[in-house]
């Protein structure tokens, strides 16, 4: 075992040369927020089947500097990673609220079990693995949708604050 120390974050032990633990990955050291983002996908016909307003989903990943946004959207085809640069006070939960999205603050974890995780690529399935879901019922944003929203509330009752919450 060995520390391995990044510029800018807290070090980590490795064994083998994998970090046992992810990383902080905020430079700066502020709190990561993600949002989880759900709509529509009109392109899609065999998405149909799906309920309406909960046929994709995609996060918003708070980056390294206040008004700093990292946009993962999977498609059935690639998955689209972009920077977006807002004012600090922008208010992403909030914007796609008004045009008809349903959105989710959730926790960003800071560790994961070694587990492996078999399921379809899909927009559900890398937001699971990016938050360490890892219930394999959930296979529709709509199931996904309800289970963080179970996580919200039990977090409501906790105290934890999130970003829309802090700029309200």
């Amino acid at each position: 075992m060995r520390d391995v120390g990044f510029e800018g974050t807290v070090s980590v032990k490795t064994v083998g040369g994998m970090a046992r633990d992810w990383v902080d990955q905020s430079a700066s050291g502020r709190e990561v927020s993600v949002l989880v983002v759900f709509g529509n996908a009109p392109e899609k016909p065999l998405l149909r089947v799906l309920k309406p307003g909960f046929r994709h989903c995609f996060v918003l990943v708070s980056g390294a500097r206040a008004g700093e946004w990292i946009c993962l959207d999977p498609q059935s085809h690639r998955i689209r990673c972009e920077t977006w640069c807002y004012s600090p006070l922008f208010d992403p939960a909030s914007y796609y609220r008004a045009i008809g999205h349903h959105c989710v603050w959730a926790d960003y974890p800071r560790s994961l079990p070694r587990k492996i995780r078999l399921g379809p690529m899909s927009c559900v399935e890398m937001i699971k693995r990016l938050l360490g879901i890892g219930g394999v019922w959930i296979v529709t944003p709509h199931q996904l949708y309800r289970t963080l929203v179970k996580r919200s509330e039990s977090t409501e009752k906790s105290g934890q604050v999130h970003f829309s919450e802090k700029c309200s």
